[in-house]
């Protein structure tokens, strides 16, 4: 009986979904997000691994298994991100009492299901002609690297707008005010590095904040309704 009461509810809170009657968004969406709302905050980790590889004196004319200690640092930081972002995949559509429909959404706002691989492939395109465009007009890397996160922010806040995907303005933001930012710390080494670690930190914090307004306002609407 019990289940046959689940599943008439399931049925009720779909159709009311679809009329507008009801928030997009389960009420058991809740618990799992204020489970999930802290995980975005590992991405202050390359953040604090940049600033401090930035700061510390090393000497980068010594070369350590063919490469130089900020080379090194790189390569971690890398190896830190792609860890993180595995682990936060695997997390988001895990088969552990999640609601179907809230990993669909999942993949949908992490560009995993089907229109989120054509947005990367949009994007991958779009840094793919940058590039060519770059090299074409012998660029510098100075406003190369700067132009490339002014662009790639602007085009995830307008993909952020447009498919109301809120998410996509915890990379947006920072990245814009990452590359606005650079012109002012121009042929300072140390500085770039230390703006490069702070945009990861923002881009955690900005990740956070922002799933946390969205418990809130899907709070507010179950309990309007």
């Amino acid at each position: 009986m019990k289940q046959e009461l689940d599943r008439v509810k399931s049925d009720l809170e779909t159709i009311q979904r679809a009329m507008g009657l009801a928030p997009s968004m389960g009420r058991e969406w809740i618990d799992w997000m204020k489970r999930d709302r802290w995980f975005s905050l590992w991405w202050c980790l390359p953040g604090a691994m940049l600033i401090t590889s930035a700061l510390l004196p090393l000497d980068n004319a010594e070369k350590n298994f063919g490469l130089v200690p900020n080379q090194w640092a790189g390569l971690l930081v890398a190896a830190v991100m792609l860890g993180i972002a595995a682990v936060h995949s695997r997390k988001i559509v895990a088969n552990d009492g999640r609601p179907p429909a809230m990993i669909r959404e999942c993949k949908r706002v992490n560009g995993m299901s089907g229109e989120g691989l054509w947005f990367s492939l949009a994007l991958s395109v779009q840094v793919l002609l940058y590039f060519l465009w770059a090299k074409q007009y012998h660029i510098a890397f100075e406003p190369f690297w700067a132009g490339l996160f002014i662009f790639t922010g602007a085009t995830c806040l307008v993909a952020s707008v447009s498919a109301k995907v809120w998410a996509l303005l915890g990379w947006a933001i920072p990245f814009l005010v990452y590359g606005l930012c650079l012109p002012l710390a121009e042929a300072h080494h140390k500085v770039n590095g230390v703006l490069l670690g702070m945009m990861f930190i923002a881009v955690a914090l900005s990740f956070s904040i922002i799933q946390v307004w969205q418990i809130r306002q899907m709070e507010r609407q179950h309990e309007s309704n």
